[in-house]
């Protein structure tokens, strides 16, 4: 099998989508211990929801609430949204979105008023058909430099 994820060094790895969960796991005992924690979590409740078979087809770092930090995954079945739990005990939780729920997705760059902001500024916007009408989530902290990789790969897969 092919190694898709090439480490250039301990802050920057270059990842071919799609890749599967547990070639994700593997990659990530190169990184720094303490950025590696949260991915260890978050493939945690990632192995809980997704099927063994399902591959990957983007990852980043993405706040799915306003105030727990994250990742959103595109996956080829689903949607996940993995949240932080904050506390002593740590961990993660999941939600998963199914492609043939969300109506439409859209994004936008958060203005930043005083120059270099401290975060991300990126939006995903993403509206989900409900039981009666229909919900809009927002996504916030997504690096800029990924959002539009991030928009078409879930547009690839409605």
């Amino acid at each position: 099998m092919k190694m898709t994820i090439r480490t250039l060094n301990e802050q920057y790895m270059l990842i071919e989508y799609p890749v599967t969960l547990e070639e994700m796991e593997k990659s990530s005992k190169e990184m720094p211990k303490s950025e590696r924690l949260y991915y260890e979590y978050a493939f945690k409740a990632l192995r809980k929801d997704m099927k063994d078979t399902e591959t990957i087809h983007y990852f980043t770092v993405a706040d799915s609430k306003l105030t727990k930090t994250g990742f959103i995954v595109v996956a080829d079945s689903n949607l996940y949204l993995v949240s932080m739990k904050m506390g002593f005990f740590g961990g993660a939780q999941t939600e998963t979105i199914p492609y043939k729920s969300i109506k439409s997705i859209d994004f936008d760059i958060a203005p930043d008023p005083w120059g270099k902001a401290m975060m991300n500024l990126g939006i995903l916007y993403i509206e989900v058909k409900g039981i009666i009408g229909s919900s809009k989530r927002t996504i916030r902290n997504i690096p800029q430099e990924h959002l539009d990789n991030l928009r078409k790969a879930i547009q690839d897969k409605l």
